[in-house]
């Protein structure tokens, strides 16, 4: 880490921790006990057991009963002891479910409520790839991207360095007010979660060179009638960046192809009252 520090004045780090959260009942009076193996949170289509132990007072249970969702489960319920049966799920693909078990005591009275569990099925993340990072002038922030790859089906939570947590999926916008002006520095993403760790490629990069120059104001086109056909594209530079170029894109309205014409260089008027960056007009010649 010293040898980083060394070369590299600043280390962003970015942790995305995805984190399961309750979708059933999170308060219940148990009667006895519910578990499942091989956990409540499992890899997306493994096989999984849940079951369910009785501890009824004056209760010794005719049959036991398993609800996935508020839905009575009818088959693969194998009843191990008096007090205990299992239910058995084979390739089990729900994102989030809630399973509850109950008891029959005796014909006569209603079943008897033994105990509940909130269960989640997902993915271990995939590599965060494409980190990108830029600063849009005047947005105040440093905005950062990445892919995320395929859905884990767990809630996802962004937590930095400073352990401030946002609920994010792929990207986050940074205060340039916590960055340092003209420093470099080192951006990864890291995905975690119950069933695996993965992180991206570190990005390095310096502020001054990830600045995107605000987007011109097109006023005016005009058409002028020469030995060779001209159009005149009038706008208001919006950038206070110095030494950009410009770039235009054209196109026919009953075309759907983009041409683009690179490395303008504008020819710069000013206004009378050369107040007001606003008040410049640039003009850029083409045929």
């Amino acid at each position: 880490m010293n040898q980083v520090t060394i070369h590299w004045d600043v280390v962003i780090a970015l942790y995305i921790f995805f984190s399961w959260c309750h979708g059933g009942i999170t308060n219940i009076n148990c009667s006895g006990h519910i578990w499942v193996e091989p956990a409540t949170i499992f890899k997306m289509g493994m096989n999984i057991s849940i079951y369910c132990q009785a501890a009824i007072r004056n209760c010794q249970p005719r049959k036991l009963y398993f609800y996935k969702n508020g839905i009575k489960e009818r088959f693969h319920i194998t009843r191990i002891n008096k007090t205990t049966a299992r239910l058995w799920y084979n390739n089990f693909v729900e994102p989030q479910a809630f399973v509850y078990c109950t008891a029959e005591c005796s014909r006569y009275f209603p079943e008897t409520l033994i105990c509940g569990k909130d269960i989640s099925s997902g993915y271990p993340p995939d590599v965060p790839d494409k980190v990108t990072c830029v600063i849009y002038e005047y947005s105040g922030n440093m905005t950062c991207t990445w892919n995320p790859g395929r859905p884990t089906y767990i809630d996802t939570n962004l937590e930095t360095e400073e352990e401030q947590e946002y609920l994010t999926s792929s990207y986050i916008n940074i205060s340039t007010d916590s960055l340092q002006k003209g420093k470099k520095y080192l951006v990864w993403v890291q995905a975690s979660n119950v069933l695996g760790t993965e992180k991206s490629k570190q990005l390095q990069i310096h502020l001054d060179d990830i600045v995107i120059p605000s987007a011109s104001i097109i006023s005016r086109a005009e058409d002028i009638n020469t030995t060779v056909s001209k159009t005149v594209i009038h706008w208001n530079s919006q950038t206070s960046i110095e030494k950009v170029s410009c770039e235009m894109r054209y196109k026919a309205t009953t075309n759907q192809t983009w041409n683009t014409l690179k490395n303008l260089i504008p020819i710069l008027h000013m206004s009378n009252s050369q107040n007001s960056t606003c008040s410049q007009m640039l003009h850029t010649y083409f045929k």
